[in-house]
């Protein structure tokens, strides 16, 4: 099998570990992403109720749909273009071996179904998972870190050395799960607000809090104080209560 666009492809003893995590039930439907040759697609399916895959490779999109049971829909496109919303029934579950060139963005919007889908369980570049699952305080915390912690449980249930994909990629890989939650972890009055804050917050890291936000927003050395979150700190050292108690305390002024 050629590597297009990225892929590696599972093999059958790691697919094996990933489904015993995945724990599918019979009655569940999944959106799966990246199927590539249908390492996981085809088990999967004979455990759930139906899976509906998102392949970019029309290729690999085409010879899965030959061998797909009933049950399982192959969708040729982009993930990060598609209507996931529209694809993943209400109440499914979302899967995949994600491209590591694409993960990030493909992350940020798995986040936009967090009212949709139960949980997230996908296969990516080990220094990404562990970035998304970081606390803070770590090196690798940031943004994708504090959106996650917001509206899932996050943790990483296996890891797995390049020699568990055909062909083995140069880097070690794992498993993100994001089982999200009925009500975000820190109440915010505005998502697209909160998550403007964050990003402006880490706009240049090894800047402090307040060299990060001064222009941004007026009046925040009194917010800053009011709150008892000392300025000089780095964006880094903020929990996501405490980025959702600015959040709200900014948005009302504004």
């Amino acid at each position: 099998m050629p590597r297009r666009l990225g892929q590696h492809f599972l093999r059958p003893a790691a697919v094996h570990r990933l489904l015993d995590v995945i724990a599918p039930g019979s009655d569940e439907s999944f959106l799966e992403i990246g199927p590539g040759a249908g390492a996981l697609t085809l088990p999967l399916a004979a455990r759930a109720r139906e899976v509906v895959a998102v392949e970019l490779d029309g290729a690999l999109a085409a010879r899965l749909r030959e061998r797909a049971p009933a049950n399982v829909r192959i969708v040729t496109g982009d993930a990060l273009r598609v209507d996931l919303r529209a694809l993943a029934p209400a109440g499914g579950r979302l899967v995949g071996n994600l491209p590591y060139y694409v993960s990030s963005p493909l992350l940020r919007r798995f986040l936009d179904l967090h009212d949709h889908v139960r949980d997230v369980h996908v296969m990516l570049q080990e220094e990404v998972a562990r970035r998304v699952a970081s606390p803070p305080g770590s090196r690798e915390y940031g943004i994708l870190s504090i959106l996650y912690a917001l509206w899932a449980d996050v943790d990483i249930p296996l890891r797995f050395p390049p020699g568990a994909f055909q062909p083995p990629p140069k880097v070690d890989s794992a498993v993100l799960r994001a089982r999200f939650l009925r009500e975000p972890r820190a109440e915010i009055h505005d998502a697209a607000q909160f998550e403007q804050l964050v990003l402006a917050a880490f706009r240049h890291r090894r800047r402090t809090l307040e060299n990060n936000l001064e222009d941004s927003y007026p009046n925040l050395k009194e917010h800053l104080r009011l709150l008892n979150i000392e300025g000089r700190r780095r964006a880094e050292t903020l929990s996501v209560v405490e980025f959702a108690r600015l959040a709200r305390a900014l948005g009302e002024s504004g």
